[in-house]
């Protein structure tokens, strides 16, 4: 997130230059998972450890300057969008406490219809 802050805002006017930072992230992207995915594949640490020394653990070391280098901008929007969620998860418990007392009884009277049906069958195989 970091990376796209910082640098794809320079990218977007002309297409030409918006295409070329598509195709380059969608590079970068795939190089990234494979690298990640290599222990998954060969399921020993041993081997991993050797894929990952024979590229000079470039990824671990550039994910780590990444972190430490570039700045995180703190949006606005993520702020927004955060308080948002708390307010519709709180309306929704509210609603939840309020249509408890309804729904109980139904899924309480579903469940007994159940099991009554569970035991007729039973006692029908028996016979």
């Amino acid at each position: 997130m970091g990376m796209r802050n910082n640098f794809r805002h320079y990218f977007i006017e002309p297409s030409q230059l918006k295409l070329f930072y598509d195709v380059i992230t969608w590079i970068v992207t795939q190089v990234a998972i494979s690298y990640t995915v290599v222990p998954f594949v060969l399921l020993s640490i041993k081997p991993s450890f050797m894929f990952y020394s024979s590229w000079y653990y470039c990824l671990h070391i550039l994910g780590i300057l990444v972190l430490l280098l570039l700045p995180v901008k703190k949006t606005q929007r993520r702020k927004n969008t955060h308080e948002n969620i708390q307010l519709s998860q709180s309306k929704k418990f509210d609603e939840g406490e309020n249509s408890l007392g309804q729904n109980s009884f139904s899924t309480t009277n579903n469940v007994c219809n159940q099991n009554q049906e569970i035991a007729s069958r039973h006692s029908s195989l028996k016979q």
